[in-house]
């Protein structure tokens, strides 16, 4: 897991996963300025360490567009942690890792936890190399959470739908331009990500995605999800687009970033918007008020008919997980 700023949310996620049988949580910090850290000082099975160097795996010319574009691009620098906490799962004989945000969950079943031993029977069994985790993104419904991880439990299923009358769009509004614009209700990414067999040999090719040393494809089943907060309240909203004030521009494939993300960027940073602003900014457009909510059970058809695929599901395993608890540590003060 590579962060920055994540303090809301780092405890309440190693705290899931550990609840649900990770056997250990390579953490790597990313110009860090909170206490993130701190959150876990009582907490057994934790690797911490700051992001690892260039220079570290320059050597490695499988890792040259990593550890070549390190300094300009934080997916570059996740993907040379993610080669790291492999390396150090071969040598301490773990056989899985996965490459998660500090905004995300691993859950093997939408409905109860199923122990590892029994979710990874099949992959085992077909040799594969990845497990495949498809995204499910929360519904934000709360201008603030406590701990959203213990708290919300509607996930939206899916971006896009196969009858055009399902799809789901949202107004948004650019107060540059003092236009609205319609986009879609998923602000998240929907690659999944990916349960990594630590003897396969496998290398990224971005955050979602990898491939073999040799640059064979991988053999990939899907099982499971992970659940992204992504954008979960107002806080989280600003802080997420402070943290990407001075990150490029473009990806690390090159291609240019999202109308809306170049948008909120500037919003965020735009020192004419103070924190009530950018609050009611968040509350107008992202919220999922009750007639927002209304649109996630109907059709776009008069807002009556029944959808043909659901778009959101109740998940409360984090939930249960994590009501017994300690999501605050004694005698911490989490910023």
């Amino acid at each position: 897991m590579t962060i920055k700023n994540e303090a809301r949310l780092l405890r309440q996620n190693v705290l899931y996963h550990l609840g649900i049988g990770i056997y250990k949580v390579f953490i790597y910090l990313d110009g860090t300025e909170d206490n993130s850290a701190d959150t876990l000082n009582d907490l057994q099975n934790i690797d911490i360490q700051n992001s690892v160097s260039a220079e570290k795996y320059r050597g490695f010319p499988f890792m040259e567009k990593f550890w070549g574009n390190a300094n300009e691009h934080h997916t570059a620098r996740q993907c040379l942690n993610t080669f790291d906490a492999l390396r150090k799962c071969k040598e301490q004989g773990i056989d899985w890792l996965v490459s998660l945000d500090a905004d995300e969950l691993l859950i093997t079943s939408n409905r109860d936890h199923i122990p590892f031993d029994d979710f990874f029977g099949d992959a085992k069994i077909k040799n594969a190399d990845i497990v495949h985790l498809s995204t499910l993104e929360v519904v934000s419904q709360k201008m603030h959470y406590d701990f959203v991880m213990a708290e919300e439990t509607l996930f939206k299923t899916r971006k896009n739908f196969k009858s055009k009358l399902d799809q789901i769009y949202i107004k948004l509004y650019d107060p540059y331009t003092d236009t609205y614009f319609n986009r879609l209700f998923w602000f998240g990414h929907t690659m999944g990500k990916g349960i990594l067999n630590v003897a396969s040999d496998l290398i990224p090719e971005n955050v979602h995605r990898y491939t073999k040393k040799d640059f064979s494809k991988p053999k990939v089943i899907k099982k499971g999800h992970v659940l992204h907060y992504h954008i979960y309240d107002s806080e989280d909203f600003i802080k997420k687009f402070d943290n990407f004030k001075d990150r490029s521009s473009t990806y690390l494939s090159g291609n240019d970033i999202q109308r809306i993300k170049r948008l909120w960027i500037r919003l965020v940073n735009d020192q004419a918007y103070g924190k009530k602003e950018l609050e009611e900014y968040f509350k107008d457009n992202l919220l999922f008020n009750q007639q927002k909510l209304q649109a996630l059970y109907k059709t776009r058809i008069f807002n009556v008919l029944k959808r043909r695929e659901e778009a959101v599901i109740e998940i409360d395993i984090p939930k249960k997980i994590l009501s017994d608890c300690q999501l605050v540590p004694t005698n911490s003060n989490i910023n």
